[in-house]
């Protein structure tokens, strides 16, 4: 970490992606009864769109169109985010909010794992103790997150919801590296207002071919009104505050950070639902993969430090 790179705003930018991220799953399952999937995660980033178009037209308007020259960056990298996010919204309408926090804890280790083909120094790292023992507990620890009680005894079962799940863990590893190269470039708002405007437009082909574009009306306007907080904060603020403090924290830290969110999530989750408390062995895997994602993270840090 660079002290001289942080600013009175980085603190601030860790606040926000921890608890926008802490809070969505709660969010995306409370609005599951009034939308599809689909629909949600239009609405979702539609507002996120609006909110970001109108600060950086204010704030960043010379950034946001280098941002807008950029498209054949970022283009891609929005259809990567569609994929993700779809597959996020669906994954927490067929399980918990904590579920789905915990097993996308997974993305500690393959953040590193992929860093090692993009950024030089993170390739002494993967043959650490420290990695290789962190990354052995998140295999752990994710494996007994699957553990269910069928009524007849505790088995791992791997559902749609769980593969999902994986799928997004290492969606999201490609992305948090993606975006760390990128919004060294581009301002972090600006490059993210861009982002969301493009899965916004993607999200209206995908609302319109499987889901149900008249719950947008049906909701009402206290659901929508809620769907609109949920954008702005757990979407706009959120991925600007997590690239903004990657290029200045490094993805080490907000990662470490990151690993706090499962908790955050149950206690908030488990007072709205009884179906969100977990089983024994899967609070043991659950701190297993924090663990092990703590473990990674410092391996990193240990060997940026020997290397200054």
């Amino acid at each position: 970490m660079n002290l001289k790179q942080v600013d009175i705003a980085t603190p601030f930018s860790v606040a926000l992606f921890l608890f926008g991220w802490a809070l969505t799953p709660v969010f995306v399952r409370y609005m599951s009864d009034a939308y599809d999937p689909y629909t949600q995660a239009f609405i979702r980033y539609i507002s996120a769109a609006a909110a970001l178009c109108l600060y950086s037209l204010l704030f960043y308007r010379r950034d946001l169109m280098r941002a807008i020259a950029n498209w054949r960056v970022l283009v891609p990298m929005s259809a990567m985010i569609i994929c993700m996010q779809l597959a996020w919204t669906i994954a927490i309408y067929n399980t918990t909010a904590t579920m789905a926090q915990l097993v996308t804890t997974l993305q500690a280790p393959l953040v590193i794992l992929l860093s090692f083909a993009v950024f030089h120094e993170e390739r002494a790292v993967i043959r650490s103790p420290g990695y290789i023992v962190g990354s052995l507990l998140c295999l752990v620890g994710v494996t007994a997150v699957f553990m269910r009680d069928d009524g007849e005894s505790v088995r791992i079962i791997i559902d749609f919801a769980m593969i999902l799940l994986l799928f997004v863990s290492i969606s999201w590893s490609v992305y948090a590296v993606w975006g760390r190269h990128t919004a060294k470039g581009l301002h972090p708002v600006a490059m993210f207002t861009v982002i969301s405007v493009y899965v916004s437009i993607g999200f209206i082909f995908t609302m319109c071919a499987f889901g149900a574009p008249t719950t947008l009306w049906s909701a009402g306007a206290h659901m929508n009104g809620i769907a609109f907080i949920s954008g702005v904060v757990c979407i706009a603020a959120a991925h600007c505050g997590f690239h903004y403090a990657q290029v200045r924290l490094g993805s080490a830290y907000c990662t470490s950070i990151q690993l706090g969110t499962p908790f955050i999530t149950h206690l908030l989750a488990f007072a709205l639902w009884p179906d969100e408390a977990l089983l024994w062995i899967q609070w043991a895997g659950g701190v297993m993969l924090v663990g092990g994602g703590f473990l990674v993270v410092r391996a990193r840090r240990i060997q940026r430090t020997g290397e200054q």
